[in-house]
């Protein structure tokens, strides 16, 4: 999935995202985590993730940096459809389900479980569903794609179908969740790390691809927008 073109001197990689994506929000979580357990808010084994971000200090730490993290996971979903929508199936259906997935992980964020957990529990099914969606097809289309390293396609392929196992399990369980708290937590961490290695092995695909593809992204979008409000106008 690399760029038709080298990076520019000065632009950023998209690699430098990737890494930034997978590392913010693997810190966070785990960090939240040791507090919550130092602090006796959580038991070690195991609390589901978004207990550890219900109580202070750890749910200030886990908000603010899983926001970002959502931030950058829409960022990095964009890169990605910039890179493979001209040769990829389901272009549209993949940036639909990664952008739903990063928005559903600002909302579980944004609101705890403790705070509204109808909102906070529909942000979790969307982001793991929309996100599972996401790389069902990104791995079915890379299988064909000579731009990704047979490591990569690898790590994309057992990352995503490690995660349907782990989702589909979760979903069984869901109906006695009391009697099986602990496996549906380790189902939950098991496919939030399927996750983070499914995102790092785009490091490797897009080494040559800049974050300017963003901008041009943008500039599209608002030259729409414009259109379509001096279209509203001209109605009026």
């Amino acid at each position: 999935m690399v760029g038709p073109s080298g990076t520019k001197a000065g632009s950023v990689g998209a690699p430098v995202l990737t890494y930034a994506t997978v590392g913010l929000c693997t810190v966070t979580i785990l960090v939240s985590y040791v507090i919550a357990v130092s602090l006796h808010h959580e038991p070690a084994w195991l609390p589901m993730i978004s207990d550890c971000a219900t109580k202070a200090p750890e749910m200030y730490l886990f908000r603010y940096g899983m926001l970002v993290s959502a931030a950058l996971l829409a960022t990095n979903v964009l890169i990605v459809h910039a890179a493979t929508k001209a040769t990829y199936s389901l272009a549209k259906a993949t940036l639909t389900s990664g952008l739903l997935a990063a928005f559903g992980l600002g909302l579980l964020t944004a609101v705890n479980v403790h705070e509204f957990s109808a909102i906070h529990g529909a942000g979790a099914v969307t982001f793991f569903l929309c996100y599972e969606v996401f790389m069902l097809i990104i791995s079915y289309n890379a299988q064909s794609d000579i731009r990704v390293t047979k490591v990569s396609l690898n790590m994309k392929r057992i990352a995503a179908l490690i995660s349907l196992a782990a989702l589909l399990s979760l979903a069984g369980m869901s109906t006695k969740w009391s009697h099986y708290r602990t496996p549906i937590a380790v189902c939950e961490w098991l496919s939030t790390l399927m996750i983070q290695i499914f995102n790092l092995s785009f490091a490797g695909d897009l080494t040559t691809t800049s974050l300017e593809v963003i901008s041009s992204i943008g500039v599209s979008l608002y030259r729409r927008v414009k259109t379509d409000v001096h279209d509203v106008d001209d109605w009026a």
